[in-house]
Protein backbone atom coordinates (compact mmCIF):
# COMPACT_ATOMS: atom_id res chain seq x y z
CA UNK A 1 0.00 0.00 0.00
CA UNK A 2 1.19 3.65 -0.58
CA UNK A 3 2.03 6.65 1.76
CA UNK A 4 -1.03 8.40 0.84
CA UNK A 5 -3.36 5.16 1.15
CA UNK A 6 -1.95 4.47 4.66
CA UNK A 7 -2.15 8.01 5.57
CA UNK A 8 -5.92 7.99 4.21
CA UNK A 9 -6.71 4.57 6.09
CA UNK A 10 -5.35 5.73 9.61
CA UNK A 11 -6.88 8.69 9.14
CA UNK A 12 -10.49 7.19 8.63
CA UNK A 13 -9.63 4.80 11.62
CA UNK A 14 -8.78 7.94 13.90
CA UNK A 15 -11.98 9.56 12.97
CA UNK A 16 -14.14 5.67 13.56
CA UNK A 17 -12.15 5.33 16.90
CA UNK A 18 -13.12 9.16 17.84
CA UNK A 19 -16.77 8.43 17.06
CA UNK A 20 -17.34 5.50 19.04
CA UNK A 21 -15.24 6.83 22.08
CA UNK A 22 -17.81 9.58 22.18
CA UNK A 23 -20.47 7.13 22.00
CA UNK A 24 -22.22 8.67 19.03
CA UNK A 25 -22.70 5.44 16.40
CA UNK A 26 -26.37 3.64 17.00
CA UNK A 27 -26.25 0.00 18.59
CA UNK A 28 -25.38 -3.08 16.77
CA UNK A 29 -28.44 -5.35 14.74
CA UNK A 30 -29.19 -8.39 15.95
CA UNK A 31 -28.69 -10.78 12.77
CA UNK A 32 -28.92 -14.37 12.10
CA UNK A 33 -25.35 -14.30 10.12
CA UNK A 34 -23.33 -14.46 13.09
CA UNK A 35 -21.86 -11.06 13.74
CA UNK A 36 -20.28 -11.11 16.80
CA UNK A 37 -22.82 -10.75 20.23
CA UNK A 38 -23.22 -7.62 22.71
CA UNK A 39 -22.64 -3.93 21.59
CA UNK A 40 -19.20 -2.91 21.76
CA UNK A 41 -18.79 -0.95 19.20
CA UNK A 42 -14.85 -0.28 19.57
CA UNK A 43 -14.02 -3.80 18.73
CA UNK A 44 -14.97 -2.05 15.31
CA UNK A 45 -11.44 -1.09 15.32
CA UNK A 46 -9.49 -4.16 16.10
CA UNK A 47 -7.42 -5.65 13.45
CA UNK A 48 -9.14 -8.30 11.54
CA UNK A 49 -13.07 -7.01 12.49
CA UNK A 50 -15.70 -5.97 9.44
CA UNK A 51 -18.31 -3.86 10.71
CA UNK A 52 -21.23 -2.89 8.23
CA UNK A 53 -23.60 -0.35 8.52
CA UNK A 54 -27.67 -0.10 7.96
CA UNK A 55 -26.77 3.58 6.60
CA UNK A 56 -23.93 5.97 6.25
CA UNK A 57 -22.28 4.92 9.61
CA UNK A 58 -25.75 5.32 11.02
CA UNK A 59 -28.19 3.46 12.38
CA UNK A 60 -27.73 -0.54 12.82
CA UNK A 61 -24.55 -1.96 12.30
CA UNK A 62 -22.84 -5.61 13.03
CA UNK A 63 -19.18 -6.54 13.72
CA UNK A 64 -17.85 -9.59 12.36
CA UNK A 65 -14.75 -11.02 13.71
CA UNK A 66 -11.93 -13.08 12.01
CA UNK A 67 -14.32 -14.01 9.15
CA UNK A 68 -13.08 -16.44 7.10
CA UNK A 69 -13.84 -16.47 2.47
CA UNK A 70 -17.04 -17.97 3.26
CA UNK A 71 -20.23 -15.92 2.25
CA UNK A 72 -21.84 -13.82 5.09
CA UNK A 73 -25.28 -12.70 4.55
CA UNK A 74 -25.80 -9.11 5.91
CA UNK A 75 -28.52 -8.61 8.54
CA UNK A 76 -29.52 -5.62 6.88
CA UNK A 77 -29.24 -3.50 3.55
CA UNK A 78 -25.59 -2.83 3.83
CA UNK A 79 -24.60 0.91 2.94
CA UNK A 80 -21.00 1.27 4.85
CA UNK A 81 -18.68 -0.49 6.17
CA UNK A 82 -14.77 -0.64 7.81
CA UNK A 83 -12.75 -3.37 6.96
CA UNK A 84 -9.92 -3.97 9.38
CA UNK A 85 -8.47 -7.31 7.57
CA UNK A 86 -5.64 -7.45 5.32
CA UNK A 87 -7.60 -8.72 2.80
CA UNK A 88 -10.19 -7.18 0.53
CA UNK A 89 -13.69 -7.47 1.03
CA UNK A 90 -16.11 -7.71 -2.00
CA UNK A 91 -20.05 -6.89 -1.27
CA UNK A 92 -22.55 -8.00 -3.26
CA UNK A 93 -26.46 -6.68 -4.40
CA UNK A 94 -27.59 -10.42 -3.58
CA UNK A 95 -27.64 -12.19 -0.41
CA UNK A 96 -25.53 -15.55 -1.52
CA UNK A 97 -22.67 -13.17 -3.17
CA UNK A 98 -23.46 -14.57 -6.62
CA UNK A 99 -22.74 -12.40 -9.62
CA UNK A 100 -19.95 -9.87 -9.66
CA UNK A 101 -19.25 -7.67 -6.55
CA UNK A 102 -20.74 -4.56 -6.73
CA UNK A 103 -18.20 -3.13 -4.14
CA UNK A 104 -14.72 -4.11 -3.47
CA UNK A 105 -13.58 -2.82 0.28
CA UNK A 106 -9.72 -3.13 0.31
CA UNK A 107 -7.59 -3.30 3.39
CA UNK A 108 -8.23 -1.04 5.82
CA UNK A 109 -10.90 0.95 4.60
CA UNK A 110 -13.46 3.05 5.45
CA UNK A 111 -16.55 3.89 3.11
CA UNK A 112 -20.18 4.34 2.33
CA UNK A 113 -21.98 4.10 -1.08
CA UNK A 114 -25.41 5.86 -0.95
CA UNK A 115 -25.54 5.91 -4.46
CA UNK A 116 -24.77 2.21 -4.90
CA UNK A 117 -27.84 1.01 -2.92
CA UNK A 118 -28.22 -1.81 -0.25
CA UNK A 119 -25.93 -4.40 -0.86
CA UNK A 120 -26.82 -7.93 1.45
CA UNK A 121 -23.69 -10.26 1.37
CA UNK A 122 -20.08 -9.77 1.47
CA UNK A 123 -16.77 -12.19 2.01
CA UNK A 124 -13.21 -11.65 2.34
CA UNK A 125 -11.34 -12.01 -1.15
Amino acid sequence: MHILGLKRAAAGVAAMSAALLIGVLPGPASASSAPAPGGDSSQCSVAGNVCVWEGAFTDRWALYEDIGTECVTAPFGVLATLNMTDRRVDFYRSDDCAGAPAHSEPPLGLHSWKSLGALYSFRVA
